[in-house]
C-alpha cells in the first residue's frame, strides 16, 4: 500500500483561525469512572487532530489521524516505539525460517482484550481472514497481500481457511508468505494488520468502527465518541504494560483545519496539534519557539516528466530541467520553511544516505544550457512546456517560481491548474501533459516504497511512464533480498539510476510541523510522525 501525498498534505490550511468546540473535562472524568480508576484533570491529554475520522475499524481506516488513534486502541503483533521503529507488540518474540517464508510469533502471556477476554492466536487468524474477506472491502491491505493465498481469498477464488495464517496453539501464530519479504515485520505495524475482536463485531455489527463500543487490546480503550467534541480514550487496565502508561486518558479533539487547532492550543484547550499553517510559519516559530517541532517526514514532493513525449524522452533535457532549479528558494519562498530542499527521490531519512551536493546554481544552470544545446534546443528552437499543478496556492507559487528559474536556461514555461481530482486522474490514466506536480508519503518506512513508484509495471503511479529494465531488476532483487548488506546495495544502485535518468525532479522533502506543549515529555520526532500516547507523559 503506497500512499499518494494528499493534495492537502502539502498545501496546508489557509483558512482563518477560529476557536473550535470545547470539550467538558467533567464529562471526560465521569466517563473514566466507568471501568477504570478515577482520573484527575492533569492526567487528561487533549490532543488535536485535523483530518477526517471516518472509522476506527483498523481494517478500513485510511487516514493519518485514524492511524494515530488506532495506535492507542490496538496493538499488533509488531508495533512501533516512540521513535517510530518496529518493536515487539502483542507478540513478545518471533522466529523466521531460513527461506524467509514462515514467521512464527509467540504471543505475550496473559494478554487480554479490553472486555477481559484472553488474546489468542486464533484472534489473529480470524482478523486476517476478515481483512482479506471480499465482504470487508478493505482498501489499505496491499502490502499484506504477500501472505500466502491472500490475493486469492480477497478475490473470492479461495476459501478463508486457505490463508497462510494459522494458530499452532493459543499462544503461537504462524504466518506463511508467498515470497520472501524483507520488510514484512515493518508491514505488520500498519493499521490493516491490527487485530480486531471478531466475536464482538458479530454483536456490534459491521459498522462497529463508528460506534463507542469497540473492544480493543491496546494501551487505551474507547470510552465514548462525541461527533462534535471528540474521541475519548481511557487507559486500559488490562493492557500488559498498563503500569508503564503514564497518561490516564486521551481526548482526541477534531478540527476542520490546522489554524483552528493552533488557536485552541493558544487558548490552552489542547496540548498538541499535528500540523500548523505554513503561511504563518514564521510568526508561529517566533511565538512558540521550541514547542513548534519541524522534523523530516517520510515523503517527497516532485515534478514528473512525461518520458513518453518528446523532448522529455531525452535524458539530457530532463537533467537540464532538474539542474536549473533552486530548491532552497522554493522551500523558503513558497513554503516558508515548511518543506526542505530535496535532491533525491528517496528522502535521506529513509535511505540513510547523505543528500546530494548539487553545487552552485550558476554553475548548474550553465551546464543545463549546454545539455539543452546538445539536445537541439536553442533560441531559434526554444523549449516551450506546460507545468500542470492541480490547485493549491503553495503548489501554484512553487510552479510560478520554477517558471521564472527556467527562464535562465531559455525555457519558456507556463502553469496550468485544474481540480486536484482531475489532475491526478490525468496522470494515472495516461492523459497528455509535459511536466506535472506530484508527491508521495510512504506507508512502509523503507526506500523501496518510494522507488516502486517508478517500476515499469506500476501503471497506476508511474506517471512519467519511465522504463528501465536495469532499475526493475534491482527492485525485484531488493524486494526478496534477505541479506541487509546486499539489499542496501541494490536499493542504492536503483536510486543512482533514478538520479542519472531523471524521470522525476525531486524538489522538496515533506516536513512534519507539530505543536507540542512543554508539559508533554516523551514525544520524539520521527520520520513517520507517529507518537503513541503510551510513551508520553503529561506534567502538572
Amino acid at each position: 500500500m503506497m500512499r499518494l501525498a494528499s493534495p492537502n498534505a502539502a498545501a496546508r490550511s489557509t483558512r482563518p483561525m477560529m476557536t473550535g468546540p470545547r470539550l467538558s473535562l467533567a464529562l471526560v472524568a465521569a466517563l473514566l469512572l466507568v471501568g477504570a480508576a478515577p482520573a484527575t484533570a492533569d492526567s487528561i491529554y487533549r490532543r488535536g487532530v485535523t483530518g477526517p475520522i471516518e472509522t476506527l475499524d483498523p481494517q478500513k481506516a485510511a487516514t493519518v489521524d485514524e492511524n494515530t488513534i488506532l495506535l492507542d486502541l490496538f496493538e499488533g503483533l509488531v508495533t512501533i516505539d516512540a521513535q517510530g521503529r518496529p518493536v515487539p507488540g502483542a507478540a513478545e518474540s518471533w522466529t523466521i525460517s531460513p527461506d524467509g517464508l514462515v514467521y512464527t510469533f509467540k504471543l505475550r502471556d496473559g494478554a487480554r482484550w479490553s472486555n477481559g477476554d484472553p488474546v489468542k492466536a486464533a484472534d489473529f487468524v480470524t482478523s486476517f481472514q476478515r481483512l482479506f474477506s471480499p465482504a470487508t472491502e478493505a482498501t489499505e491491505d496491499s502490502l499484506l497481500l504477500v501472505i500466502k493465498n491472500a490475493e486469492a481469498v480477497k478475490d473470492g477464488t479461495a476459501k478463508a481457511d486457505t490463508l497462510g495464517v494459522k494458530a499452532i496453539d493459543p499462544a503461537t501464530l504462524e504466518i506463511t508468505l508467498e515470497r520472501p519479504t524483507p520488510t514484512f515485520l515493518v508491514r505488520l505495524t500498519l493499521p490493516a494488520a491490527l487485530p480486531v475482536n471478531v466475536a464482538s463485531i458479530k454483536t456490534l455489527g459491521a459498522d462497529f468502527g463508528t460506534t463507542g463500543k469497540i473492544v480493543s487490546n491496546g494501551p487505551y480503550r474507547l470510552a465514548a465518541i462525541d461527533r462534535k467534541d471528540g474521541y475519548i480514550l481511557a487507559k486500559n487496565p488490562r493492557f500488559a504494560a498498563a503500569d508503564q502508561v503514564a497518561i490516564d486518558s486521551v481526548v482526541y479533539r477534531p478540527f476542520e483545519n490546522a489554524g483552528d487547532c493552533v488557536e485552541a492550543y493558544r487558548a490552552g484547550e489542547v496540548e498538541s496539534c499535528p500540523d500548523v499553517p505554513t503561511e504563518a510559519l514564521g510568526e508561529l516559530k517566533t511565538e512558540f519557539g521550541a514547542a513548534l517541532h519541524l522534523s523530516p517526514y517520510a515523503g517527497t514532493y516532485f515534478l514528473v516528466l512525461n518520458t513518453a513525449k518528446k523532448p522529455f524522452d531525452d535524458v539530457r533535457v530532463r537533467q537540464a530541467l532538474s539542474m536549473a532549479i533552486d530548491r532552497e528558494a522554493l522551500a523558503e519562498t513558497a513554503w516558508s520553511g515548511g518543506m526542505s530542499p530535496a535532491t533525491t527521490l528517496v528522502p535521506p531519512a529513509l535511505s540513510g544516505l547523505p543528500p546530494l551536493s548539487l553545487g552552485p546554481i550558476a554553475v548548474r544552470r550553465a551546464e543545463a544550457a549546454t545539455l539543452l544545446a546538445e539536445a537541439g534546443i536553442s533560441k531559434t528552437k526554444p523549449l516551450r512546456l506546460q507545468i500542470r499543478v492541480g490547485t493549491g496556492l503553495a503548489h501554484e507559487e512553487t510552479a510560478r517560481l520554477i517558471v521564472e528559474q527556467w527562464k535562465a536556461i531559455g525555457v519558456d514555461a507556463t502553469v496550468q491548474t485544474e481540480p486536484n481530482n482531475e489532475h491526478y486522474a490525468r496522470l494515472r490514466d495516461g492523459g497528455d501533459y509535459d511536466v506535472a506536480r506530484a508527491g508521495w508519503i510512504v506507508d512502509e518506512a523503507d526506500p523501496i516504497d518510494m522507488l516502486s513508484l517508478l517500476r515499469g509495471d506500476n501503471v497506476r503511479f508511474n506517471y512519467g511512464r519511465y522504463k528501465s529494465a536495469a532499475f526493475d531488476s534491482l527492485l525485484e532483487k531488493a524486494s526478496a533480498e534477505l541479506d541487509p548488506t546486499s539489499r542496501t546495495r541494490e536499493l542504492t544502485e536503483a536510486q543512482a539510476l533514478v538520479e542519472r535518468d531523471a524521470p522525476v525532479i525531486p524538489l522538496l522533502n515533506y516536513v512534519s510541523l507539530s505543536l507540542v506543549s512543554p508539559k508533554l515529555t516523551g514525544w520524539q520526532d520521527n520520520v513517520l510522525n507517529l507518537h503513541p500516547t503510551r510513551f508520553i507523559s503529561l506534567a502538572d
